[in-house]
């Protein structure tokens, strides 16, 4: 209910899949299950578009802006496993769905802060300006109405799409499984490219030893567990200590698990919340807590790798894992359905990177870039560059 105000999902996304959100529990299930399947594609289209976007047919390096870039790798790779290569690879309906991933969380500030009886015209009028998610359905309806055409018999890749169209409501229009694949898009996109970018950030002002340790672990991996598949990727155990620590250390909002008081409650140190207040937690005090992170105001991507080797937990502080400790992705029934994807995708994205390019601050700069923050949220700085240099070519900068 806190989210659905935050977001102001009836009008942002739909009414209708917030009363039946069918579409978070097969992400739990037949999506999570079919992962590993994914990885082929997600490495095919990881390798093209870097190569599009890094080299470019250039020998030199360049200076991209990151937060910028990793949201559009982060779209297109993620619709690979979505939509398949005709709709991942349009750069139109990229940028729609960029758009709407980027758009939402503003035009769902104002909403929020007018009467109720004015939220339809503010909504309407925004999207008038800002577009919503108008455009991004004008792509994915026809997709879909051409898949439900298509004869049982065909042979296709078993996409994420069809994993929710296999699962509709009975009588559901294809306008409303459209806009619950939206509601995905939005979380793939939004999120993941965060935590790429934080990543990619701090890996920029790794001593050169660190880098390389990440790089001989990948390759170590892809070696011993014949090449890319889902036992080599979870053993990618920096990149996933790094994932986990940039969500812990920079985090994607000051609060957590926000929540709306129904009756009227006691907090065991004598807090009153009456109904109908919003409650949250304090991520920095369960982030920085010192009892649990020695020295938390470090950001050390090996944290996690190295409690992994210490306690020889193999299968234990996951980028994906959520506990008490750890709240990036929500915790209990309501954590991120789809965390276990974004987990996927990452993985295999930063260790392509790391082996493929060198990632420096540009000339002049020492210290990595400041965040932004806009209505609670952490967001990398969308100006920032850094350089990527293709490691099989000489730097020229």
């Amino acid at each position: 209910m806190a989210v659905n105000e935050d977001l102001q999902l009836p009008y942002t996304m739909d009414r209708h899949q917030l009363e039946t959100p069918y579409q978070a529990r097969v992400l739990r299930t037949d999506v999570n299950r079919t992962l590993p399947t994914y990885i082929p594609d997600l490495l095919e289209e990881s390798t093209l578009a870097m190569e599009g976007r890094f080299r470019n047919g250039s020998d030199t390096s360049m200076v991209t802006p990151v937060f910028d870039t990793m949201t559009h790798l982060v779209a297109r790779i993620s619709n690979r496993v979505i939509f398949g290569p005709e709709l991942c690879r349009n750069e139109k309906f990229l940028q729609s769905v960029i758009h709407f991933a980027e758009t939402t969380p503003l035009i769902a500030a104002p909403i929020q802060w007018s009467p109720y009886a004015l939220r339809p015209v503010v909504y309407f009028i925004l999207t008038s300006i800002l577009g919503g998610k108008k455009q991004a359905l004008k792509y994915i309806v026809p997709y879909l109405e051409k898949y439900k055409e298509q004869s049982a018999d065909q042979e296709r890749a078993w996409l994420l799409s069809e994993h929710i169209m296999c699962n509709a409501l009975p009588g559901e229009s294809v306008q409303g499984i459209a806009t619950r694949l939206i509601n995905i898009e939005f979380g793939s996109i939004h999120t993941s490219s965060i935590f790429i970018t934080q990543a990619l950030f701090e890996i920029a002002i790794l001593p050169k030893e660190g880098v390389e340790r990440m790089r001989a672990e990948v390759q170590d991996a892809l070696e011993t567990e014949g090449g890319w598949n889902k036992a080599s990727v979870d053993k990618f155990y920096m990149i996933e200590s790094a994932l986990r620590e940039v969500g812990r250390y920079h985090g994607l909002m000051h609060f957590a698990l926000p929540r709306f008081t129904m009756i009227h409650t006691n907090l065991d140190d004598g807090t009153y919340v009456p109904p109908g207040y919003k409650v949250a937690i304090d991520m920095k005090a369960v982030h920085f807590d010192p009892e649990i992170y020695p020295d938390p105001h470090i950001c050390d991507l090996f944290r996690f790798s190295k409690l992994r080797a210490q306690e020889g937990a193999a299968n234990k502080y996951g980028f994906a894992t959520v506990d008490s400790h750890y709240l990036p992705f929500g915790a209990g029934r309501h954590s991120c359905a789809g965390r276990q994807f974004a987990s996927l995708e990452l993985r295999i994205m930063l260790a392509h990177i790391l082996l493929e390019y060198n990632i420096d601050l540009p000339p002049g700069l020492t210290e990595r870039p400041n965040n932004v923050l806009f209505n609670g949220a952490i967001i990398p700085d969308p100006k920032a560059q850094l350089v990527f240099t293709p490691k099989s070519r000489k730097r020229s900068m």
